[in-house]
């Protein structure tokens, strides 16, 4: 299995091999990084667990962020002028498009 993985983890998971990533592999890596931290914190057993992947999670965004030069207020921006669009997700709307 091929995976982007943490800075640190070659000093400890001595069985694998690594290598860096070219320029034009990084975003790929980073965007299938991001789904695999998602799809864990939708499998989160219990509320430690989710803590940790939601770490994950945003450990990965901030890289992501980084990669593409994008800073976290340029985010928040984007953020807040979707909320101000479409709204947040505090009412906990589900949609159902079958009829």
């Amino acid at each position: 299995m091929k995976k982007l993985v943490r800075d640190k983890i070659p000093e400890f998971a001595t069985y694998a091999s690594y290598r860096q990533l070219k320029p034009d592999e990084r975003e790929d890596a980073l965007k299938n990084k991001i789904v695999e931290e998602a799809n864990e914190v939708k499998a989160a057993p219990d509320d430690q667990n989710l803590l940790e992947e939601l770490a994950d999670v945003y450990t990965v965004l901030e890289a992501f962020l980084d990669f593409k030069n994008i800073s976290k207020e340029e985010l928040l921006k984007q953020v807040e002028a979707k909320k101000a669009e479409k709204g947040g997700f505090t009412k906990f709307l589900l949609m159902n498009t079958d009829k």
